[in-house]
């Protein structure tokens, strides 16, 4: 989803994306329980309570990556090296260009890329980790390693949740 296949060794990387956080579905289910068994209030620490998060967002995160270290850690998993991958490069602003035509054509998979894309951009809403940093102390997360989850994931066969 992130533009890489660990599983086909292909990789298209995008020269405008950005630094983006990602969440493993472990630590969002962790995140959503911890979130619940909060107080309702919390006078002596209000941002600790569900009142607090009642008309707030709540950020949950694994990690804060890039598509540069989402490589760099599927070749660490695979054992495997640039050489050993087929690497395109591209741009968000062609990715966003194709996912428009693609949902003016009725192709809603399209709808997903360009989600990913309008993500992924410099700039353009995926870093949000100032607020999730935030959020793991309050719901006691801990941050993810990117290596270590990219390869439980590669090792199991799975087509990790965060690409």
């Amino acid at each position: 989803m992130f533009g890489i296949n660990p599983f086909e060794r292909t990789a298209t990387l995008y020269a405008d994306s950005g630094a983006f956080n990602s969440s493993t579905l472990n630590q969002v289910g962790l995140g959503i329980a911890r979130l619940l068994s909060l107080p309702i209030t919390d006078e002596a620490n209000p941002r600790v309570s569900l009142r607090h998060y009642g008309n707030n967002f709540v950020y949950i995160s694994s990690f804060l990556t890039s598509q540069s270290q989402l490589l760099a850690a599927a070749q660490k998993a695979t054992g495997t090296s640039q050489a050993d991958w087929t690497i395109q490069q591209s741009t968000i602003e062609d990715w966003v260009r194709q996912g428009r035509e693609g949902m003016e054509k009725g192709d809603m998979r399209a709808g997903a890329g360009l989600t990913y894309a309008m993500y992924m951009g410099e700039g353009k809403g995926g870093d949000y980790e100032a607020k999730a940093r935030e959020d793991r102390t309050v719901l006691g997360l801990k941050e993810e390693s990117v290596d270590e989850v990219v390869a439980r994931a590669i090792a199991a066969g799975q087509k990790p949740k965060v690409f």
